[in-house]
């Protein structure tokens, strides 16, 4: 066990360490990996404000269409109320146009009834006078 904690710790000394911890790469490969990074950056960014944006777009959209539906719902309910009061103003003008027609007939009879009334008391004074 002892031999093997020696082997162990002696390893690293007759082993090939790598002794450089850097990469060495042309500055304008440098620079174009710069631009990359900082671009891929930007357009994740980008691409989250455009997200956001969409989002609430559609949010506005929704609460516009449910306002446009509100209007169009009074619109059909006035549209209603309007045949409704249509409907009651014709069967009322039916009740007035049958009302005027039994006034007529009142009228006439009222007439005839006064004529014939007229036409028996002068018939009667008549009789009277003449006998």
């Amino acid at each position: 066990m002892k031999y093997i904690l020696i082997i162990l710790m002696l390893l690293p000394i007759f082993g090939n360490a790598q002794t450089q911890d850097t990469v060495h790469i042309p500055v304008y490969v440098a620079k174009q990996i710069v631009k990359d990074l900082v671009s891929g950056d930007s357009a994740k960014a980008e691409l989250k404000l455009a997200n956001e944006h969409i989002d609430l777009m559609h949010q506005k959209i929704n609460l516009k269409d449910s306002i446009i539906s509100g209007h169009v719902q009074k619109g059909i309910l006035y549209e209603d109320r309007i045949k409704n009061e249509q409907l009651k103003f014709d069967a009322q003008q039916k009740w007035v146009d049958q009302l005027r027609k039994d006034n007529k007939k009142l009228k006439v009879k009222l007439r005839l009834i006064q004529i014939t009334g007229t036409a028996i008391v002068g018939g009667l004074a008549y009789l009277y006078i003449s006998k």
